[in-house]
């Protein structure tokens, strides 16, 4: 070789020395710089892994879980030796002998990735040279992706991780990190998800089973893939028993012993199946409401990561009577109302089509037979009935186009199978605490059914306002309990000459009528008559204050009287609760306090709520009306209960029999039913309505029938164990009032017939003596009955 020739070889070696340092140089000093940013991985014990927030009751018990990734953990102490044993020999057989890394399962990788990739004639990995602790170190610190910097940097952290920590305490951390399918993250959880069992009673079979799943989650899953799943575990099997922790007998055995019943177990499981489907949560309607509470507060990821303890106000004993007779009320209503609507089409309101008969009596228009939609009947069938059934079955059988048309096909009928299913809500305040203890927002909470009506829906009262304009008239001494009025026909015009005559629920007039009777049998032209002595502007600000809401979401007309506004059930049970309350303000919330996963707290609402109400008592704004108005209202609202019209339902039908007080609603065309009520422990309302507002639930469908049924049996069932109910007295500056029954003025030496009740000091519209000049009003039939000399009944008897 000649001078010249060696020159160049040197040269080229040095070009060669050169470049491998310059390479060798980066490499490394990415990999001290990558080390730097994870300088923390002495603090690597103290990681804290995503676990689910909980939300639990007021005596301690689980309601839901909070979660994106669901995850449990568990210690090392809690790992039996069959899960130690199995997950090293799948993934990591030399795990307590190498240092981090493993040369030989490096060179074992690499031979049979070699022959599969000769085999196919193309590059392919079939096996993996990872140890357990470089997989942890890339689960924990490194991206995902495969490149050389990548693998350099798992091993160099892998070595800093096997200097710091032990076998055992590398296992555990690895084992409740892996991502093990279906929304699985740790053991705990799978195992939960998989086999419905605690982790310490794994059988072998099982372990194994887990853990093929770190390295294709999807591929091996049991409930995709079963046919991948049965294969990989006889491989695990065999693994075991190469690595010496099971004889082969034994092995066979098992393995021959637990397939035959799991597969016949995934017969009844649903491929999509996942860990967040199997969530717990005992009242979905208030789960999520207190979820948008906490993310306000504390944010998204905080609340679904950082295993947050939230400890409520909701006592799940009472939400479960709730959620139960809530139900039961809607399905029952439900059959009713579609019975009751049979001649109906339930996308038009009934009140056109009795305008439009009315229209018929003055012009020559032609008649109209309005009956069901078949094909609207039969979209509801379907989609209540078999659409969800055949999107499962299109999943299992991988009917993709099946599938895509039974997705158009939701989104078609989507206003279908919402208008023409009856819905409701339940809520209950304690006015001592403020605690919302029940919150049902609506039937089964499902995709499709998450509207909280209890919060969200605004719908119009009815007769359940009646109490804010009794109570006005009340506060402005205008009236009181013994106050009579005409229940006589009346005709309003307004200043556009439009004119208005509202009627009674029966359609009947009564003559004069204390008030205290007025509100128990709900007649509406006495709250008209007293919507007119009051005037509009009292009531409004008095309902203002006890609903909590802006006066500009009231209409200032006559027809406000019998309940012409919206409001949601949760803004009338605070009202309620108010008057429970001896008028003193109640401030509603559904959080006590949050801690963090170590118990620490991060903020207590209960405290916040407390120094609100104890600034209003200094401050004297803790009277949102008088105690004397409250104890009058609630005085005359008990009469609703035991003789009024709630009374044949709540005492007779409900049992129920303790000391309380409510108010019955129901709307034009029996739209909405509704019933509030309180004792001095809870106030809860009650609504019953369809989601579009046009819907009527049927003739003669009102509060009393539809809603009041469902209050009662959940007071019934609430103080079954609880101590009785009992009002407070009554307290000074309240004064008897009397008048005469037949004219309303004070009663005069002639007066046999005596209206008696109470009222602030100088109520009431009477200023003059009555001087015995009696008339009675009659109805209709009893003048006609008169004049023909003709008698009841009961007059011959």
């Amino acid at each position: 070789m000649d001078k010249k020739t060696l020159l160049k070889i040197e040269k080229g070696v040095l070009i060669i020395f050169i470049i491998f340092s310059i390479l060798g140089g980066v490499i490394f000093g990415y990999i001290t710089a990558q080390i730097k940013n994870y300088a923390g991985i002495e603090n690597l014990k103290k990681f804290q892994p995503s676990v689910p927030t909980r939300l639990y009751d007021i005596h301690g018990q689980l309601i839901a879980e909070l979660f994106q990734e669901k995850r449990d953990l568990v210690s090392f102490n809690e790992l039996p030796r069959t899960v130690i044993n199995s997950f090293t020999a799948v993934e990591d057989k030399d795990f307590f002998e190498h240092f981090g890394i493993s040369p030989l399962a490096i060179t074992r990788a690499m031979i049979k990735n070699t022959i599969a990739s000769a085999s196919n004639m193309r590059i392919m990995i079939v096996q993996g040279g990872s140890t357990i602790t470089q997989q942890l170190a890339k689960r924990l610190f490194t991206a995902s992706e495969r490149t050389l910097a990548r693998k350099a940097l798992e091993a160099v952290l892998a070595f800093q991780i096997e200097k710091r920590f032990s076998k055992e305490e590398i296992l555990e951390m690895y084992l409740n990190q892996i991502y093990l399918g279906h929304g699985c993250h740790g053991i705990a959880t799978a195992s939960k998800f998989f086999f419905n069992k605690d982790v310490k009673h794994l059988t072998a079979a099982e372990s194994l089973l887990l853990a093929a799943l770190p390295s294709k989650p999807t591929g091996n899953s049991p409930l995709k893939y079963p046919r991948a799943a049965f294969e990989k575990n006889k491989d695990s099997f065999n693994r075991m028993v190469e690595a010496g922790f099971l004889p082969k007998d034994i092995a066979e055995k098992a393995f021959n012993q637990f397939w035959p019943t799991f597969l016949e177990s995934l017969k009844t499981e649903f491929p999509t199946k996942t860990a967040v489907s199997k969530e717990i949560d005992n009242a979905p309607y208030f789960t999520d409401y207190v979820r948008q509470i906490l993310i306000s507060r504390f944010g998204k990821d905080v609340v679904y990561n950082d295993g947050l303890n939230v400890y409520t106000t909701l006592d799940l004993k009472r939400q479960m009577i709730g959620q139960e007779y809530l139900q039961n009320g809607v399905k029952e209503q439900n059959h009713i109302s579609s019975r009751e609507n049979e001649y109906y089409d339930r996308a038009v309101d009934r009140g056109l089509i009795w305008s439009y008969d009315t229209l018929r009596l003055i012009f020559n228009l032609p008649g109209v037979i309005v009956k069901n939609d078949i094909n609207t009947n039969f979209k509801k069938e379907i989609v209540e009935n078999i659409v969800d059934q055949a999107d499962v079955l299109s999943l299992l059988v991988g009917e993709s186009a099946t599938n895509k048309t039974i997705d158009n096909f939701r989104a078609l009928t989507a206003s279908v199978s919402t208008s023409l299913k009856v819905e409701g809500a339940l809520i209950a305040i304690e006015p001592k605490t403020g605690y919302i203890t029940t919150m049902v927002g609506g039937s089964e909470f499902e995709v499709s059914n998450q509207y909280n009506r209890a919060v969200q829906a605004r719908r119009q009262p009815g007769s359940s306002f009646k109490p804010f304009v009794y109570g006005a008239g009340i506060e402005s001494k205008r009236i009181n309990t013994a106050t009579v009025l005409p229940d006589a026909p009346i005709m309003d015009i307004d200043a556009q000459g439009e004119s208005w005559s509202p009627n009674n629920y029966e359609g009947e007039f009564t003559g004069m009528v204390s008030l205290r009777q007025a509100l128990a049998m709900s007649i509406n032209i006495i709250s008209i008559r007293i919507f007119d002595v009051v005037g509009a502007d009292k009531i409004i600000n008095f309902a203002s204050r006890m609903l909590k809401i802006p006066e500009f979401r009231f209409t200032p007309s006559p027809s406000l009287a019998l309940g012409a506004t919206e409001v949601t059930p949760f803004e009338i049970a605070s009202a309620y609760a108010i008057y429970a309350n001896r008028g003193r303000d109640v401030i509603p919330f559904a959080v006590r306090y949050v801690t963090d996963r170590d118990g620490s707290e991060l903020a207590n609402i209960e405290e916040e709520v407390g120094r609100v109400i104890a600034l209003k008592e200094l401050n004297g704004t803790i009277q949102i009306v008088s105690e004397q108005v409250a104890y009058i209202m609630r005085n005359m609202m008990e009469e609703v209960i035991n003789r009024g019209t709630a009374a044949s339902t709540i005492r007779d039908k409900t049992r129920f029999y303790k000391q309380a007080a409510g108010k019955t609603g129901t709307t034009s065309n029996w739209t909405d039913a509704w019933f509030c009520g309180f004792t001095n422990d809870i106030s809860a309302v009650v609504w019953i309505g369809y989601d579009r507002s046009f819907m009527s639930l049927g003739k003669h469908q009102a509060g009393a029938t539809v809603a009041a049924p469902i209050w009662g049996n959940y007071m019934r069932e609430i103080y079954n164990g609880m101590k009785d109910p009992i009002f407070p007295p009554m307290p000074h500056d309240v004064v008897g009032a009397g008048v005469c029954s037949y004219t309303g003025l004070l009663p005069g030496p002639k007066c046999e017939k005596i209206s008696s009740g109470y009222g602030l000091p100088g109520s009431g519209l009477a200023y003059k003596i009555c001087d015995g000049k009696h008339y009675e009003m009659r109805t209709v039939l009893e003048r006609y009955m008169e004049t023909e000399g003709l008698t009841t009944g009961e007059e011959k008897e």
